[in-house]
């Protein structure tokens, strides 16, 4: 079913449906478009998990590697992969 052929059913639906389904229908769109997160929503959660992350390594918590040892763990699964 294509995206035209679902709107044209659901236009069909509203057009007859009885007040039950109405309000159902009004309910989902209500939740969906309350629940949307806009870019500038997404890009601030996103700062916020990178300001975490920095916060965690400067308190030296948790691990972190060095392009080396990034390099070499690679390295080493590629080898075991074969």
């Amino acid at each position: 079913m294509t995206m035209t052929d679902i709107k044209v059913k659901l236009h069909e639906e509203i057009e007859h449906g009885d007040s039950k389904l109405l309000k159902m229908i009004y309910a989902l769109v209500q939740e969906y478009n309350d629940n949307e997160v806009t870019d500038e929503e997404y890009l601030e959660q996103r700062k916020a998990i990178v300001r975490e992350e920095r916060e965690k390594y400067l308190r030296k918590e948790g691990r972190s590697y060095s392009w080396e040892e990034v390099k070499k763990i690679i390295t080493e699964r590629r080898l075991h992969e074969i």
